[in-house]
């Protein structure tokens, strides 16, 4: 199974919403685990396995992230959407930093 990682940052007006995604993407699409950046420093992880679910993500990945994926940023008014590939190794470290370990 081919696996993927990708920093998604998103630029929007101040709320609730994470400023960064990490994704990590398995060959078929789905997201096996995430983790949420928010402005204020904090983060969240999540994993399908725990939550029971195949995927943390509604489809496939690769079909609705197609545009980033292409190298192309996402922008409506203010907000602004941009994914980059990142390691294996990086991923690891910002699950490890998410998990308080």
């Amino acid at each position: 199974m081919i696996v993927s990682h990708y920093r998604c940052d998103w630029r929007h007006r101040p709320n609730e919403e994470p400023v960064a995604i990490f994704y990590e993407v398995d060959g078929g699409g789905a997201v096996p685990r995430l983790i949420d950046v928010f402005a204020d420093g904090q983060r969240r992880r999540e994993s399908a396995l725990e939550q029971g679910v195949a995927s943390l993500v509604d489809g496939s990945f690769h079909e609705s992230a197609a545009l980033l994926l292409a190298g192309h940023a996402i922008e409506d008014g203010d907000e602004r959407l941009t994914l980059t590939p990142i390691t294996a190794e990086a991923f690891e470290i910002a699950w490890k930093i998410a998990g308080g370990h």
